[in-house]
């Protein structure tokens, strides 16, 4: 669940979008989540990832996107106010520990990127793009 930090307004609205992309020609890799965002959070995201989200943002949205392939997120972040270091604040907050989960690599699931062993390109190597988008889900 997203704090509720929000007395000093909200800040640094983003959205981004998730997809998993074949190595070799960077096409996007079909997708089956039934239209279920929950099916498709966690086809993506590590469970320490979801948490990073859910804690450190103020406002969350989340919607698969209108192919079924990716997954669409728009989150952003209220302020603990004060003379606070950045660091220490919500956005800050969420930034480094999102690095801290990829140095690990706790952040991306590695089964969504294991190769495919059969279909249209049987043992073809998998990768996650991340594009930032402008239309935000709220």
């Amino acid at each position: 669940m997203p704090n509720s930090d929000n007395t000093f307004g909200v800040f640094n609205k983003t959205t981004r979008i998730y997809s998993i992309i074949y190595a070799d020609d960077q096409s996007t890799v079909p997708q089956s989540f039934g239209g279920n965002v929950e099916t498709a959070k966690s086809f993506f995201f590590t469970e320490d990832a979801l948490a990073c989200w859910n804690d450190n943002s103020t406002q969350i949205q989340w919607a698969i996107t209108d192919d079924g392939n990716s997954l669409k997120v728009t989150n952003a972040f209220g302020t603990k106010g004060g003379d606070l270091d950045p660091a220490d604040d919500w956005a800050g907050i969420w930034s480094s520990t999102k690095t801290a989960l990829q140095g690990a690599d706790n952040w991306i699931k590695s089964s969504a990127m294991t190769m495919e062993l059969d279909g249209p390109k049987d043992s073809v190597a998998k990768g996650w793009k991340v594009e930032t988008s402008d239309a935000h889900l709220f």
